[in-house]
């Protein structure tokens, strides 16, 4: 080994001369690297409690990141490379010097040198369905291990090399590929370098994951049936890579790849005159788990953390639906196609976002819109989930019936802990399409608007999507997204959709549509309160003017504890108010009913004999008013003795009359809430309508106390 104990001096003198002094004569040529690693010099400066310090972020930027960087520009000059040729060749083996690149032929890239050297980098694939190449490793005492070479496309990232024995960072991940058809996953990316180093090294982070191939358009070409095409899945994050064995931060997880659009439907044809539909999204890949501390004997934040798990990848978008076939004149002849829906966000740190559903297609009827897709749930440490995607729009009718709108994805919620507030947002439902109103010969219906989307553990569930106009009839509102466990809210239901007027038989008649549903609120727990319920949403109004036969829509029921709806008002007959909704039940105090909507008004004109099922003409009846919530449950783990039961909600005012046609009756007042046994007070009954003047709603009952003691 002479030659090599030669070879080393050489080194040290001409390459580690300008690092620091020289040291003194010792025994063994290396003792001074064990002296400058030396654990208990380390320790005797470490403060008690390591509060805000950072030894990790210390030992990278003062200690490891200058002898790196000396060394790597040692061995990339042009004297560095002479001598550590030399001192190679004089020792029959790759002592200094860094790993070379992977190449196709060859795609590891090659380890660094048994002494000092970084790892080569994986080789990159230009080729589907070939992996990169993995990084070498640092061999040596010090050194960082090389990057992993991306994927091509659908495959999956190489792995990051490992880091040098006594400092050294492992090498990130390369990124998963792309993938290039609905039938190829996108790929996995690569899992970060281990920090193989004693002292000191941080995990490489995981490559990110592969996205997911949008869907070719729809055709009707060659046997085609105008659809889309099939989004692909995005590919999962690469897992970051362990830490050092004192010192370091495992790496963090690569960030899961993003959905596929789904492909759009194909516009109509002279042969194929419905327009094609869309096709759903890609789902989100997931985010990779964050790499682990290196040692459990050198346990706390001082000596670094384990690694993040990453992010979740959302979902592409529905594709939209296809207009239908156009003649010379712009006339449509054939249907609007349907529209896509959203596939759910990744799993991750923070979830991933559903797809948003796609649009309907405009046509004589409009294509119905895609659903939204749910958010991924979070696994992160007071962290939100993934929000809902939205419902899309109802597609327009210029001649039946408009498309109704997509329903809202649901929010992902954090599975790691009971309390409120870490939920996503629920996706809005989408609002019905519009039904052509130029022409007031020609009847069109409004669409109907899609459901709200329900909420997370602890999060609030959206509002429903509102109903298209048209000529004879607007849509309904969408019902509003219940709340999610512990204690979401409710989402308000859609107002109804207008109705401008249609020409029948001499006359003009207008149906307004009714309002949404109000969402139930969420569960409550020991520590939560119970949810609010969603308002109902409000009736629309008919039309108005000479001949115009309208009737109002209904309002929709309130959620639990939410108010009802207002009615419309019409010229012939007024919408009901919608039914407040039941207060939710309580072990201290319980929810008070929600009040029932007003009743529409009447204008007074007579409903003429028809064949469309419009029936004698009335004013709208105010809506009950929801029970009050009972007073029960568990309080602090035993029986609650001292609950108090919700009051009654008050019921809703009738509409007023007009001419010949009575005011609506009022609403009933809900009933009050039991505590335990007793019974809560009876709601009053609404009142009779006094000619045109609506009667009024009744008042709820109180609810009822705890019995004495005794």
């Amino acid at each position: 080994m002479l030659g090599a104990a030669s070879a080393v001096g050489a080194f040290l003198a001409f390459g580690m001369t300008p690092l620091t002094a020289a040291p003194a004569a010792q025994a063994d040529e290396f003792d001074w690297i064990v002296d400058l690693f030396d654990p208990s010099a380390w320790m005797a400066v470490a403060p008690a409690d390591a509060g805000t310090f950072d030894m990790v972020s210390l030992l990278d930027q003062w200690v490891y990141e200058p002898l790196h960087i000396s060394v790597e520009n040692w061995i990339n000059s042009d004297f560095g490379a002479m001598v550590n040729g030399w001192i190679n060749a004089s020792a029959g083996q790759f002592l200094i010097g860094d790993g070379a690149d992977g190449t196709a032929d060859n795609p590891d890239g090659g380890n660094g040198g048994l002494w000092f050297g970084d790892g080569g980098n994986g080789w990159d694939s230009t080729e589907a369905g070939v992996a990169g190449g993995n990084g070498g490793n640092a061999a040596g005492w010090l050194g960082d291990g090389g990057t992993g070479g991306d994927g091509g496309a659908g495959a999956n990232g190489g792995n990051g090399g490992a880091g040098g024995t006594w400092m050294g960072n492992g090498g990130n991940g390369g990124a998963g590929g792309a993938s290039n058809s609905f039938a190829v996953i996108g790929g996995t990316g690569g899992s970060g370098g281990n920090a193989s180093g004693w002292l000191f090294g941080n995990g490489g982070a995981g490559g990110v994951g592969g996205a997911g191939a949008d869907g070719l358009a729809g055709t009707f070409a060659n046997g085609g049936d105008g659809r889309g095409g099939f989004a692909g899945t995005a590919g999962n994050g690469g897992s970051g890579g362990r830490s050092g064995f004192m010192f370091g931060n495992g790496g963090n997880g690569g960030a899961g790849g993003t959905g596929g659009n789904g492909g759009i439907g194909a516009n109509g044809t002279a042969d194929h005159v419905d327009g094609g539909n869309g096709n759903w999204s890609g789902s989100g890949g997931q985010g990779g788990l964050g790499g682990e501390r290196g040692s459990s004997v050198y346990a706390g934040d001082l000596y670094g953390h384990a690694g993040v798990q990453a992010n979740g990848g959302d979902s592409g978008s529905g594709g939209t639906g296809g207009d239908a076939y156009q003649d010379a004149n712009g006339n449509y002849l054939g249907n609007g196609g349907d529209g896509g829906t959203g596939a759910g966000g990744g799993l991750g740190h923070v979830g991933g976002n559903g797809g948003d559903g796609g649009d309907g297609g405009t046509g004589l009827n409009g294509g119905n819109a895609g659903a939204g897709g749910i958010g991924g749930d979070s696994l992160g440490d007071q962290a939100l989930g993934g929000n809902g995607g939205a419902g899309g729009r109802g597609g327009d009718a210029t001649a039946g019936h408009a498309g109704n709108g997509g329903d809202g994805g649901q929010a992902g919620f954090n599975e790691n802990t009971s309390a409120a507030g870490y939920a996503g947002h629920a996706g809005h439902g989408g609002d019905g399409g519009n039904g052509a109103t130029n022409d007031p010969n020609v009847r069109t219906t409004g669409g109907n608007g899609g459901a709200g989307g329900k909420g997370g553990a602890g999060g609030n569930g959206s509002d429903g999507g509102q109903g298209g106009t048209g000529t004879y009839a607007g849509g309904n509102g969408g019902a509003g997204g219940a709340g999610g466990s512990r204690g979401g809210d409710g989402g308000a239901g859609g107002e109804g959709g207008t109705a401008t007027g249609w020409h029948h038989d001499g006359n003009t008649y207008s149906q307004g549509g009714n309002g949404g549903v109000g969402g139930k609120g969420g569960n409550g727990n020991a520590t939560v309160g119970g949810g609010n319920g969603g308002a109902g949403g409000a009736g629309a109004a008919g039309a108005t003017g000479p001949g115009v036969i309208s009737v109002g829509g209904n309002g929709g029921a309130g959620g639990n504890g939410g108010a009802g709806g207002v009615g419309g008002a019409g010229t012939a007959s007024g919408g009901n108010g919608g039914n407040g909704g039941a207060g939710g039940s309580g072990a201290s105090t319980a929810g008070k009913g929600g009040s029932g909507g007003t009743g529409g008004a009447s204008g007074g004109v007579q409903t003429p004999a028809n064949d469309l099922g419009f029936g004698p003409s009335h004013a709208g009846n105010g809506g009950n008013g929801g029970n009050g919530g009972a007073g029960q449950g568990y309080l602090n783990g035993a029986p609650s003795t001292t609950a108090t039961g919700g009051d009654g909600g008050t019921g809703g005012t009738g509409g007023t009359g007009a001419g010949a046609v009575d005011g609506g009756k009022g609403g009933n007042g809900g009933t009050g809430g039991a505590s335990g046994d007793t019974a809560g007070g009876p709601g009053q009954p609404g009142t009779a309508p006094s000619g045109t003047t609506g009667g009024a709603g009744g008042t709820g009952g109180a609810g009822a106390h705890p019995a004495p003691a005794g």
